[in-house]
């Protein structure tokens, strides 16, 4: 028994180690602590712990100031209101550590059908390896987490810090509270962090900033991947049934990017337009306002999309040939079946000839059908949905505070919309 599962293992070649995060900074991290797998427990428990450290300090160090509030204090002076946080920390960061593993998943997936379907030819094998190695050097390489970490800390302390110098006495919130002035060589400072606040700016912050920004960099390593992967002579088949030569599994990965769209939207953009709006009764007719919204429900669907037209060109060419291919030999057949139909005695001996070759000229039709139905770009309207959907989906609640009728913020948005556009007046 032993022997033939020995033979049977070995009858399976390995599947594809090809991966944008196996080995490196976070994966090493949580690792050292025991929680180093994918499956449902360990993601569960990282989860936990990133918001551990992350909302469960902000709200340890907000106990005391909340207990000590005026009655009349506003809704931003208390963190427990604040529920952009809740958005991102509770549903952002678990939506990330998920994404991390089905998307993980679904890119060896496509490594593993890039060689294993033939679409790559045998002799780019070896440039094919290269390139999955030189991924796996860079999420193994310190330099593009330490990049990662520096734009984190940048994009925390900018968060708040411009508040500390706000000349606007009336503004308190949970981070940043009142002080008496105090002038520096360029700037007064106004207003000092919270404890809060400070451990925001240091520590949660950062770390929530860098799951999304890791996000970036991966993204980044995938889009290199494919882009290398366009320049090799690939073996596309025009009557493929996927419709799109035989790469439409590389709609089927880009799709599942879906879930980093729902969380970058849910934490990143609801979060932060809805508190403005709620608590800090920003306008939404103001640009950083109405434009976080507008341009990540159109952009970060093509974001995801637009990579796939490195693959346009080859497509294109495969449903060319194939079509001039099909044509040539279709009009053969069809002047044979034609002349003997036609133009020749009808009797028992022809007649089973004859229903070949008719059933044959069927099969062609079926057959141009399917070359003429191949697309040039390889996704599919069901995945283009899902992006679209994810990017959509998280902005419908702040729907109605764009579209008050008849009289609403919407008509200077569209205003300013058209504005953009070459050409208006």
């Amino acid at each position: 028994m032993k022997q033939a599962a020995t033979r049977k293992n070995q009858a399976i070649d390995p599947p594809s180690q090809f991966s944008l995060f196996e080995g490196d900074l976070m994966n090493r991290a949580f690792n050292s602590i025991g929680i180093g797998s994918r499956g449902v427990t360990h993601i569960f428990m990282r989860a936990v712990f990133i918001i551990a450290i992350t909302w469960g300090g902000m709200a340890l160090l907000s106990i005391q100031d909340v207990n000590n509030l005026p009655a009349d204090a506003k809704l931003a002076q208390n963190f427990f209101y604040d529920f952009a946080a809740y958005a991102q920390f509770f549903v952002g960061i678990p939506l990330y550590l998920i994404a991390e593993r089905v998307i993980g998943e679904s890119i060896m997936g496509a490594a593993r059908d890039f060689e294993d379907t033939g679409v790559i030819n045998k002799e780019d094998i070896p440039a094919l390896h290269e390139a999955e190695n030189t991924v796996e050097r860079l999420r193994k390489a310190y330099w593009p987490e330490f990049i990662c970490i520096f734009i984190s800390f940048y994009f925390a302390f900018m968060a708040f810090a411009p508040e500390l110098v706000r000349n606007d006495p009336n503004m308190v919130t949970w981070h940043v509270t009142p002080i008496v002035p105090r002038e520096f060589l360029w700037w007064t400072q106004t207003h000092t962090y919270t404890a809060a606040g400070l451990y925001a700016t240091m520590v949660a912050l950062p770390l929530q900033t860098y799951i999304w920004v890791r996000w970036v960099c991966k993204i980044w390593f995938w889009y290199w991947y494919l882009r290398r992967v366009s320049k090799f002579h690939l073996n596309l088949v025009a009557s493929h049934p996927d419709k799109t030569g035989g790469i439409g599994f590389l709609s089927e990965v880009q799709a599942k990017f879906a879930l980093v769209i729902l969380a970058g939207g849910i934490s990143g953009v609801v979060a932060t337009v809805g508190y403005k709006i709620a608590v800090e009764h920003a306008p939404v007719n103001l640009p950083p306002v109405w434009g976080l919204v507008v341009g990540f429900a159109l952009f970060a669907p093509i974001l995801f999309l637009a990579p796939l037209l490195l693959f346009t060109k080859q497509l294109n060419r495969t449903k060319k040939r194939a079509l001039a291919a099909f044509r040539e030999k279709a009009m053969v057949n069809a002047r044979r079946v034609e002349d003997k139909w036609l133009h020749t005695n009808y009797n028992e001996e022809t007649e089973a000839g004859l229903r070949t070759e008719l059933n044959q000229l069927n099969l062609l039709s079926g057959f141009f059908e399917r070359i003429h139905g191949m697309r040039v770009v390889p996704f599919d309207l069901r995945s283009a949905g899902q992006l679209i959907g994810s990017a959509l989906g998280p902005i419908i609640p702040l729907i109605p505070y764009f579209f008050e009728w008849p009289e609403g913020p919407w008509k200077e948005v569209l205003e300013a919309l058209a504005k953009m556009i070459p050409g208006y007046k």
